[in-house]
């Protein structure tokens, strides 16, 4: 690495910061009149161009009926989860000032975990910049995907009406955008800031969430180097002041990840609740049309919120296994060849090293794979009921 990016990704206010500065710009990162306004301006664009449009109904058919509601319960998660995050947005803020001060404290403890952290924040913040840069290729290929079939369709010598492929199955507002061509193209070109937004919204959401849990699970392993390297010396030589650096190490990581914790919860509940709801809708829906062209949303929109609440159950369960393993750190050293003092401080480290920390779904339960199965078999059952009850009717 060179010396330059090594001092600019070194520095302690380097983490997160790319991801700071977008929730920054929507608000979510800071408090004041501005944050306020901007938090406020785009809920606002979400209950205009979202929300009342899909409430206000319109669909000709349960088809339409059944990807709107898909598509209003996908906007639901990303923008009301972006509230959720702004009430518990002081939890998040004490959350990067404590793992700041952790980095700057590790930093100055050994170079070796100083470089660890070093180029970690590198390619966290590599990682984030490509991720916005897809998702916004993405949401532009979304804007532009059904457009050419639209054009084609339209211009045509064939006495077939044109068929328009909606962006987001609503009637939007007077427009007549399901039947006359003018009207379409004047609700493609209103759609493109409302897929963009949702992109950006969406994005941020899935950034925030995963890299902080990345960031408890990168200083555990940390923390769990610090505790290996009392192994080396001879414990002779060992000092009270080694052990306690360990001691504040683990002390800090614990309130990063409680602080972490409570910012995230209300978000994650509703991630939860909207994803299985998503999943029943979805699967009763495609157990009765199948795989057309008609339910490609539904797909898509199943497949999204599917992929996200994996991606945070699997980023959970990395943290909850680093915590095993720091336990186990603290456990495997040799603590009878210490001196006395050492043995009672080191005794009362390994007691609090059980008191594993986790995110969890509004203290409910905890966020990991194994819950992950268990949201799944939930969502089934639910979908088994409601497929038995269509049937009967």
């Amino acid at each position: 690495m060179k010396f330059e990016i090594y001092q600019k990704y070194s520095h302690p206010k380097t983490i997160m910061s790319f991801v700071l500065r977008l929730l920054h710009t929507v608000g979510l990162n800071g408090r004041g009149t501005r944050q306020t306004i901007r938090l406020a301006s785009i809920f606002v664009f979400y209950l205009t161009f979202t929300v009342v449009p899909q409430l206000a109904g319109g669909q000709t058919d349960v088809h339409q009926f059944v990807r709107a509601s898909v598509e209003f319960l996908f906007n639901c998660n990303i923008f009301v989860g972006s509230l959720c995050f702004a009430y518990g947005a002081a939890s998040f803020r004490s959350f990067i000032r404590e793992i700041r001060i952790l980095a700057e404290f590790v930093s100055a403890l050994s170079y070796k975990l100083k470089h660890t952290l070093t180029r970690f924040n590198r390619r966290v913040d590599l990682y984030a910049k490509a991720q916005t840069a897809c998702m916004a290729a993405i949401g532009l290929i979304y804007w532009i995907a059904p457009l050419p079939s639209v054009v084609y369709s339209g211009y045509s010598n064939t006495t077939e009406a044109p068929r328009f492929v909606q962006h987001l199955e609503v009637k939007f507002y007077w427009l007549e955008n399901r039947t006359s061509l003018r009207d379409y193209m004047i609700f493609v070109v209103i759609m493109l800031p409302v897929i963009c937004m949702c992109s950006a919204m969406c994005n941020l959401k899935v950034l925030t969430i995963s890299t902080s849990i990345e960031y408890c699970t990168l200083f555990t392993k940390l923390v769990i180097r610090a505790a290996e390297d009392l192994h080396d010396p001879p414990a002779t030589r060992r000092t009270s002041q080694d052990l306690s650096n360990v001691v504040l190490m683990h002390v800090s990581l614990l309130k990063c990840i409680k602080l972490l914790d409570s910012a995230l919860q209300p978000v994650l509940l509703l991630q939860w609740i909207v994803c299985g709801l998503n999943w029943s809708i979805s699967l009763v829906y495609l157990t009765n049309t199948g795989v057309t062209l008609k339910s490609v949303t539904v797909i898509v929109m199943f497949m999204l919120a599917t992929f996200e609440t994996l991606l945070y159950c699997f980023l959970g369960t990395r943290l909850a296994v680093q915590q095993e393993r720091l336990e186990r750190a603290f456990y495997n050293t040799p603590w009878y060849e210490y001196p006395l003092e050492l043995q009672n401080n080191l005794r009362i480290v390994m007691k609090q090293s059980q008191r594993h920390a986790h995110i969890t779904v509004a203290k409910f339960f905890h966020v990991n794979l194994e819950e992950f199965g268990r949201i799944v078999h939930l969502s089934y059952s639910v979908y088994v009921v409601l497929k038995d009850e269509i049937k009967m009717r």
